[in-house]
């Protein structure tokens, strides 16, 4: 029951996410926004999340892992209801905040239930992933549809307030979960040096993929000329190769460490000649590319963390989603900046900048572990 609520949480996450990406240019039209307003909506976005991550990294132990489940999926699917009826800045506002405390439930919940009961973990959290990308892949397609038949592109938030409505639903009944065995007698320290790299490794992951897959439609849009309707469909390729790259990672046995290193490093260059190639499709193939390989990097930290975790998996996890919304927030914010100062192009050339502060730490990461292994050695 457990791998069947995380199947549709996640999928009405990703569903929701691609949304107002995908419709950004046109909302931008109507509601009568612009580019530092658009980033403070989103912004405002991450700050729900990581309100409702806050509250989870405080009082896991206390709510349990079921209700936290149940929580997220009820406040997600009425955040997405309310979307529905907006029509101006401070309303979309109010909506994307009060979603997102929603899916800081959510994703709070389900990587403590996974970490807490599942055997297969790596697996595991790739499929579920996979889930999310497919939701995010499936968005755009009917942002586009509905845009281009003349539809109120709104009604997407009908259809994922119905999806997350039906996880709620499936989390009543989930079975109460225990938390994991401590795995040390020592005490447990959240902060260890540690603890806060993978903080900051999955702080900045994140931000670039936040900011590029919300802005590569309003990129192509604003700085290709590409009209709203197919530029969306660039988001859905995006999501294409991050739902592939699950699959195929889940079944992918390599020490996590090297294997981030091997992701960052293809997802720099995927980036990099996203941006630069101004031929469509050749760009799209390259969106695809870029997306295959940013697929697995969030499962690969979070597992990172889980293997770490032992007793207290559900406060733990909420500090690891309140440094995720963290890192969303500032990367929109800096984005955002850039591009309503010195254009769309400025501000999306950040990410592959931040690409390359985590590459660097990958390869920290690993030197680290490399180092504690053979001191284990020799001891």
């Amino acid at each position: 029951m457990i791998k069947k609520y995380s199947y549709f949480a996640f999928f009405a996450f990703g569903f929701f996410v691609m949304i107002l990406p995908s419709a950004l240019p046109l909302a931008m039209k109507e509601f009568g926004i612009d580019y530092s307003q658009s980033g403070y909506v989103m912004m405002l976005g991450t700050a729900g999340y990581i309100g409702g991550s806050l509250i989870c990294a405080l009082f896991a132990h206390k709510i349990g892992l079921k209700r936290i489940a149940s929580l997220g999926s009820l406040i997600s699917a009425a955040g997405l209801f309310y979307f529905f009826f907006v029509h101006d800045f401070l309303n979309l506002s109010i909506a994307n905040f009060a979603t997102n405390i929603g899916m800081g439930f959510i994703e709070t919940g389900i990587g403590a239930l996974i970490g807490s009961s599942e055997e297969n973990v790596s697996s595991t959290l790739n499929k579920v992933n996979a889930l999310f990308a497919l939701g995010s892949f499936v968005s755009p397609f009917v942002v586009a549809f509905f845009i281009k038949y003349g539809f109120n592109w709104q009604i997407s938030y009908l259809l994922g307030s119905v999806i997350a409505f039906i996880s709620f639903v499936v989390s009543l009944k989930i079975e109460n979960v225990k938390e994991r065995p401590v795995v040390s007698a020592k005490k447990f320290n959240a902060f260890s040096g540690l603890f806060i790299m993978i903080y900051a490794m999955i702080g900045i992951y994140v931000g670039y993929e936040a900011t590029y897959s919300s802005w590569i439609t309003t990129f192509l849009t604003n700085f290709r000329h590409i009209n709203v309707a197919t530029a969306a469909l660039s988001s859905a390729i995006f999501w294409m190769g991050m739902f592939v790259g699950r699959l195929f990672a889940s079944y992918i046995k390599v020490r996590n460490e090297i294997w981030l290193i091997f992701i960052v490093a293809f997802s720099l260059s995927g980036v990099i000649f996203s941006i630069a190639i101004p031929q469509f499709y050749i760009s799209m193939f390259f969106v695809f590319f870029s997306g295959l390989f940013f697929a697995s990097t969030y499962p690969t930290i979070q597992l990172m963390l889980i293997e770490r975790a032992g007793s207290g998996i559900g406060n733990l996890m909420g500090i690891f989603v309140f440094f995720v919304g963290i890192g969303a927030t500032l990367a929109q914010w800096v984005v955002s900046s850039f591009s309503n100062a010195f254009g769309i192009l400025a501000g999306f050339s950040i990410i592959p900048v931040m690409i390359t502060v985590e590459l660097i730490l990958s390869i920290s990461m690993e030197r680290k572990n490399s180092h504690n292994r053979m001191e284990n050695r020799s001891i």
